[in-house]
């Protein structure tokens, strides 16, 4: 009985260590900020330069030993990108990445005639 137990248990537990890969994966590109917040929520940390903008969401102890880290990029308020990393810093506070505007991904506007 507790061997059949125990091999209930462990699964659950193991689905705890959640990273946010299954959230993420749900937005696109050309989403907007709304659309992100309904699925992620309010961001760990924004920041912003001009018309670009970058979300960090951050789990603690996603996985065995690491932070699960997001970067949302935005471009006119809609997502251009997501660049993923992990730490292994206990918690998420001052494990953040600075952002660098160069790995923001590029983002193209066509003009067209008509």
């Amino acid at each position: 009985m507790k061997k059949s137990l125990l091999i209930l248990v462990i699964p659950v537990a193991l689905s705890g260590c959640g990273t946010l890969d299954n959230k993420t994966i749900l937005i696109d590109a050309g989403d907007s900020k709304e659309q992100v917040i309904d699925i992620l929520g309010l961001p760990y940390d924004r920041q912003f330069q001009q018309q670009k903008e970058a979300w960090q969401y951050c789990v603690s102890g996603a996985g065995f030993g690491y932070n699960d880290h997001k970067i949302i990029w935005f471009t006119d308020k809609k997502v251009t990108g997501i660049t993923s990393y992990r730490t292994t810093r206990s918690g998420c506070t001052g494990a953040l990445k600075t952002i660098k505007w160069e790995d923001a991904p590029d983002y193209t506007i066509e003009i067209r005639e008509r």
